[in-house]
This record gives C-alpha cells, structure tokens and sequence, in this order.
C-alpha cells in the first residue's frame, strides 16, 4: 500500500514539476513549485515507510517462511530502539503520567535492555484455521518445533530461541492478523 502511495506522490510531483517550471507563466506557477516539493516529500517519507516494511517482511522470513497472502505490514520498532526509547524515559526527571518514579523507570529500563525481542505484525487474506494448517507443516516453519498449538497461540521453540505466533481474526475486513515474537536466548 505505501508503496503505491509513494508512486502516486512522485506522479503528482512531475506534474507540479511540469506545470511549475516547465510550462509557460502562469498566475499558479509558485503554487505548482511549492506542490513540486510537498509531493517530493511528502514521496520519501511515504518511500520510507515502504521500505521499512518490506525489510521487515525480510527480517522475519530470515526466521520463518512467512505466511502466504501477506496484505499489510506493520513496522514495529526493534528491541534495541525500544531499549533507546526507555531509557530516555528512566532519565525524564519528574514524575510520569502512571505515578512512577524515576527509580521505577530507571529499573523498567534496565529489565528491557535484559531481553532481546522483535517484533512482527502481518495482515493476510487467510483465515486463523489456514495460518495454523501452514504453520503446522514442518517444511514451512524451518526447524522450530512446535511445544503449545492452543489457538490462538502457538509457541515454537529451536536451540536459538523462542517464537510466539498470535493469530487473531481481522475483524474489519475478512482474514487475519498475525503478531511474531522472536526471543534469542
């Protein structure tokens, strides 16, 4: 979906472009540059974003064969960038919003930075039933092992860690939403 955003904006952009410099003067010419730049933009924060997602689609089919009929990926910020961001909380003097104390959060800090996790969140068009049946064949899960299949969870196990797969029903629209769990031990 970004990316065809992104396609769209940078369509647009050699439009203002056009009618911006290229075209003879005109009473919407500065109007036209400014747009120019906007969609430009507007295009690489958009490209951005599409980016992240299709290296997220990487990073978890670096683990497991990613379910067929993927519809949407969602970014989700890594555990080292999830470390960052708390720690610039444990040091935000003052008290927070939940009534914790700098204390509090400095120990919150620490216990984050002690458990490597990543996250991955697919959309895809298949019903919870068929991302279990493909996940329960053993060529598609690359040697994880299955230790709990309690839908709507299942925990997968190797030598180097720990994946939990929660599959919900997509209740807008018809398929499932699928949050991964990596842990390295």
């Amino acid at each position: 979906m970004s990316l065809s955003v992104a396609i769209l904006l940078l369509v647009l952009a050699a439009i203002f472009f056009s009618a911006g410099y290229l075209a003879p003067s005109h009473p919407l010419q500065y109007r036209s540059r400014a747009g120019f730049f906007v969609c430009l933009a507007l295009a690489g924060f958009v490209s951005y974003f599409a980016w992240r997602e299709v290296r997220t689609l990487g990073e978890l089919a670096e683990l497991i064969d990613p379910v067929p009929g993927i519809t949407d990926v969602t970014y989700i910020p890594t555990s080292t960038e999830a470390e960052a961001v708390s720690q610039f909380m444990a040091a935000v003097p003052g008290r927070g919003r939940l009534g914790t104390t700098r204390e509090e959060r400095r120990s919150l800090a620490e216990q984050v930075s002690e458990r490597r996790t990543e996250y991955w969140l697919v959309d895809t068009a298949l019903r919870p039933e068929a991302v279990f049946t493909f996940y329960r064949e053993a060529a598609t899960r690359r040697g994880w092992v299955i230790e709990t299949d309690n839908s709507p969870w299942l925990y997968l196990t190797r030598s180097s860690g720990t994946l939990v797969l929660f599959v919900a029903d997509d209740v807008p629209r018809p398929g499932s939403r699928i949050l991964f769990g990596y842990s390295a031990e």
